[in-house]
């Protein structure tokens, strides 16, 4: 199996996976949080299937996939209590107006309504994160805040 990764401008990244004997499995990720899954089968051109999720199914279908799919009572509950809020994570390109600048000069929660709360950069995890801190290209970013400003925070990070 091998796994090719591609950045589609505007939109997101793209994984194109060959299985088996050349079927092969697109899988776009939108900076939305959208996946769209494209099958196809050796050496076609056009998807045999086409599956859209939001990010919710995706990560949910990914951990079926990978045989850890449970959920506690208590990731229920902690729902309930946030109820719109989103936790998730973008990585900074070269290209991201976020990266060189500090978390202070983005004014991220101000601007945006949303806060990142960890850096997650290599091998090592920057927890709560100084506000002079200089992001990097690579750099993973975890956030939170309420789903309507969600598409704010993208554009305003990532262009």
């Amino acid at each position: 199996m091998s796994v090719h990764e591609q950045e589609l401008p505007g939109i997101g990244r793209k994984f194109e996976i060959v299985v088996g004997k050349g079927d092969r499995i697109d899988v776009v990720i939108h900076h939305s949080g959208r996946r769209d899954l494209y099958i196809f089968e050796r050496d076609a051109e056009d998807p045999s299937a086409v599956l859209k999720l939001t990010d919710d199914q995706a990560r949910r279908l990914g951990s079926v996939l990978s045989g850890s799919y449970f959920k506690p009572a208590v990731v229920e509950e902690i729902e309930g209590l946030i109820g719109e809020f989103v936790v998730d994570w973008i990585t900074l390109t070269d290209e991201s107006p976020a990266t060189g600048k500090t978390l202070a000069e983005l004014q991220a929660r101000k601007r945006t309504g949303m806060s990142v709360i960890s850096i997650i950069r290599t091998k090592a995890t920057i927890k709560a994160p100084d506000p002079n801190e200089v992001l990097r290209s690579g750099d993973r970013l975890v956030y939170v805040g309420p789903q309507r400003h969600l598409n704010g925070f993208l554009s305003y990070m990532l262009g």
